[in-house]
């Protein structure tokens, strides 16, 4: 049998083979492409269909393990998404039997899970999580993933726009678009993204203060989290875990707080964890 892990984003779909024995994705095998979320049914199945066509064509049976943002129904594998910003035109669409329709493939072979879930399932048995037991996911970029780690079984807990803090949910001081906003605010000046006020954070002192803010508001979050679920480690990924160095210390401070040691660590497999973990679903189910 042979595995290929999918990860589908909102402007993006990566397919790659995966060799569970070795723990790695293989490289040569990998496919990348972009998505117009706002393109037609047709034409986003094509992207896909193409996409995981091109990562598995030197494999003959394969099992399909697909990383997918929700809300989608993961076991039927119809798209529930309406007016959430993309695959509007995917709408009550069974993606599990379009795909198999177009892959040539039997629909039991294609198995869906949460993005965060196959995020934390990853990293929790191959990259930085990996020896630990129990641990809770964190992916920081347009919207905040959480996820918890618990007997070798990941689930997605949706706490980004669920949990309710100060005049909003959690994601809304927790994402991309709070400092984008924020920055906006305070200066009335215009960025793309957090990558940019890294590069203003040595000469501004507003782009240090916001990062400031921003480790406050993850902070308390992962604090409250912490006490629904207690974590031997924490894993963040997502863009903005790239600039872990500018709040992680903070947030360092925070767990010492509880009894226990928390480890806090950044991700280590990034896009790969979800190729992963998406595929470590379909074994372990």
């Amino acid at each position: 049998m042979n595995y290929i892990g999918v990860d589908i984003g909102g402007s993006h779909i990566t397919a790659a083979t995966v060799d569970l024995n070795k723990g790695i994705v293989v490289e040569q095998s990998i496919a990348r492409a972009k998505v117009n979320p706002h393109a037609s049914a047709d034409e986003i199945l094509h992207i896909w269909t193409t996409a995981i066509a091109q990562a598995s064509q030197n494999c003959t049976a394969i099992q399909l393990g697909i990383a997918m943002p929700g809300p989608f129904d993961y076991t039927t594998g119809i798209c529930l998404m309406k007016n959430v910003n993309k695959f509007d035109a995917l709408y009550g669409i069974n993606i599990k039997e379009a795909l198999a329709e177009r892959l040539n493939l039997a629909p039991q072979s294609i198995i869906f899970r949460n993005d965060s879930e196959a995020f934390l399932a990853g990293e929790m048995r191959f990259g930085a999580g990996k020896g630990f037991q129990k641990g809770i996911g964190i992916t920081l970029g347009t919207g905040l993933g959480t996820s918890i780690f618990d007997n070798g079984i990941a689930q997605d807990m949706g706490l980004g726009i669920t949990y309710q803090m100060l005049e909003g949910v959690a994601e809304d001081y927790i994402s991309t678009r709070w400092f984008v906003n924020t920055y906006q605010q305070k200066t009335q000046k215009n960025i793309e993204g957090v990558k940019q006020l890294v590069q203003l954070y040595s000469e501004d002192e507003t782009a240090r203060q916001i990062f400031g803010d921003f480790a406050e508001n993850l902070g308390f979050f992962i604090c409250e989290f912490i006490k629904q679920f207690t974590p031997e480690v924490i894993v963040v990924g997502g863009n903005i875990a790239q600039a872990s160095e500018k709040f992680f210390p903070y947030i360092q401070q925070q767990l010492h707080q509880f009894p226990h040691p928390i480890h806090l660590v950044r991700a280590t497999l990034n896009e790969q964890a979800a190729l992963m973990g998406a595929i470590d679903f379909g074994l372990t189910d």
